[in-house]
């Protein structure tokens, strides 16, 4: 590997400049615009696209941009001022929606709706491209998804390419350059990417999904350092959270150097952590190219440790090996259980979790499992729910977390502590690095490998839908598995409709806590409801903002069912901090 690496960068680097010139590049400028009434906030972002090296024929597609990416509404069909351009003057271009296969994008998914630009004739020469686009999200939100739309709370702006992006079709790589035009941004106004600060170029041809998976912050914001550095570690916050944002990015960094030591990463690429308020859902976050981006809100000083393991979670997502086929959601139990599996660990590993703080990250993982309705479910029907029920989504995570918990502790058994997950993840990073397309047949293959036909044979099981349970000394000669009786998840009414626009009360079940609490079949639910967060939570009441009527009214009720028995781990008394590691 490494000798084939250095003869192709060696390759690049003799190679002449016109050779490299002729590389596909584009340049995205955002100009932050301040709002007319609002000095201080930001109203509009206009967007300036220039491709070099990008030819498309009359009558195809120039241009694409999802309507919907990971059930966000994009701003295709709320951007204005829209003109395009090349070598040969004005470009006129006409619209089509299409439906495309949907792809895995890493932690997110590409394809599915979207909006095609097609040209009136060949485009020839340098494009470029001009449209302004709302500074907040003007479509109302679906529900759960990840924060990814247009902020402009707490005087900044921010959003993720894959909302405003119109790139060429396809996944071609281009020289890639994000420059900030500030003159009309609100005075004392930053720009910061997934790149830095400032106009920065890519060290790395960048693919469109790279480019759908960078992110975006402008405005009065903060960061950490103060001074953004040319490469490595960063973080910038939009807003003002509760909590002291320079000493959780301070953490944060810390991890990412125990992080990039662990993969053994030796590149000197900049890495941006952005922080921003959600109202709906705080908490939550999504990893993305080279950065991640997690939200805060009223309750979050409350909640900090929880950020720091979405963080841990989300960052990891960087490091990682995904699978890529098949796509999509279908194999987000590789992706999202191996992140949720190490969220803590190794946390934990590098001494910044306590031995406390780590196993009750794995007992509320457990419990939210161990207490679903919906924990057999095949993963095959994952993809065709997971936006419907919160149920469904959380599987993933939580099933996943702990089928590698069990693969992990049957490995180090079997290999007498000579053999852990650490070592099938690295070899499927390894296959990755070679330009593969990963599949669950490469999986297979590593199990067989490292642990016989019978390993395969569990790995299947587990599609199906066959419970994990890790062995009581799983996590560690500390801790021990015991029994205890939780309440069950239990919404009360169809799941299906907080995942609407429209969000209309049907299927309302009679006795249950909802019922009680005065819900009824037609109420219309005024406000989007995260679910994912709650159903870890036992004592947690759900909030909700009801009209019927014509009036608008508050209920509030525990949503929780029947009692089952529910897998936990507990600490074992006279075992001491320094034994509880399994390294």
């Amino acid at each position: 590997m490494k000798p084939a690496i250095s003869l192709l960068i060696l390759a690049t680097l003799a190679a002449p400049a016109s050779a490299r010139a002729a590389e596909p590049a584009i340049s995205v400028t955002l100009a932050p615009i301040a709002a007319p009434d609002h000095a201080d906030a930001v109203g509009t972002v206009a967007v300036t696209l220039r491709f070099d090296g990008v030819a498309a024929a009359a009558g195809t597609p120039v241009l694409r941009l999802p309507l919907v990416a990971s059930n966000v509404d994009t701003v295709a069909t709320v951007m204005t001022g829209f003109e395009a351009r090349d070598a040969a003057g004005p470009l006129r271009l006409t619209l089509r929606d299409v439906d495309l296969p949907e792809t895995g994008m890493r932690d997110a998914v590409g394809g599915g709706p979207s909006r095609e630009w097609l040209a009136d004739r060949p485009v020839t020469g340098a494009l470029t491209v001009r449209y302004s686009v709302p500074a907040q999200a003007a479509l109302p939100p679906r529900g759960p998804a990840p924060p990814f739309s247009f902020s402009a709370d707490g005087q900044g702006v921010s959003a993720a390419g894959h909302m405003f992006l119109l790139l060429p079709p396809g996944e071609g790589r281009y020289r890639t350059t994000y420059a900030w035009d500030l003159t009309r941004a609100p005075m004392g106004s930053r720009g910061v990417s997934s790149l830095g600060e400032g106009r920065r170029t890519a060290g790395e041809l960048l693919t469109g999904a790279e480019l759908r998976m960078s992110f975006f912050m402008a405005g009065r914001i903060g960061t950490w350092p103060a001074k953004v550095p040319a490469a490595g570690f960063f973080g910038a916050w939009q807003g003002s959270p509760c909590f002291d944002a320079k000493e959780l990015l301070g953490w944060t960094g810390n991890l990412y150097d125990h992080y990039a030591r662990f993969f053994a990463r030796k590149d000197a690429q900049p890495y941006g952590v952005f922080l921003r308020h959600n109202p709906i859902n705080a908490g939550g976050g999504v990893g993305l190219h080279r950065a991640f981006v997690t939200t805060f809100g009223e309750n979050s000083c409350q909640d900090l440790g929880k950020i720091r393991l979405t963080l841990a979670h989300e960052m990891f997502h960087t490091f990682q090996p995904f699978i890529a086929e098949p796509g999509g959601l279908e194999s987000s139990w590789f992706g999202e259980g191996l992140a949720t599996f190490y969220q803590a660990r190794l946390p934990f590993r590098f001494g910044l979790l306590t031995a406390e703080q780590y196993i009750d990250d794995v007992n509320w993982t457990a419990a939210r499992y161990y207490t679903s309705v919906m924990a057999r479910v095949p993963n095959r029907e994952v993809a065709k729910r997971f936006w419907a029920d919160t149920r469904v989504r959380t599987l993933p995570y939580d099933r996943g977390m702990l089928y590698f918990a069990v693969l992990d502790d049957e490995l180090r058994k079997a290999s007498g502590g000579k053999r852990s997950l650490d070592d099938l993840m690295k070899a499927m990073l390894a296959r990755e690095a070679t330009g593969a397309r990963t599949s669950v047949a490469d999986w297979e293959a590593l199990l067989r490998q490292y642990s016989g036909e019978d390993a395969v044979g569990r790995f299947r099981a587990f599609l199906e839908g066959e419970m994990p349970v890790p062995a009581s000394d799983a996590f560690g000669p500390c801790f021990q598995r015991v029994a205890k009786l939780l309440r069950r998840y239990e919404l009360g009414f169809e799941p299906a409709v907080l995942a609407e626009q429209k969000r209309l009360v049907r299927g309302l079940i009679p006795g249950s806590a909802a019922a009680s609490a005065g819900l009824r079949d037609g109420d219309e639910i005024v406000d989007p409801v995260p679910q994912d967060g709650i159903q870890g939570e036992q004592a947690q009441r759900l909030h909700l903002r009801i009209r019927r009527d014509q009036r608008v009214f508050s209920v509030a009720y525990l949503p929780r069912g029947d009692t089952v028995e529910a897998w936990q781990w507990e600490r074992i008394t006279g075992v001491p901090d320094k034994s509880c590691t399994l390294w």
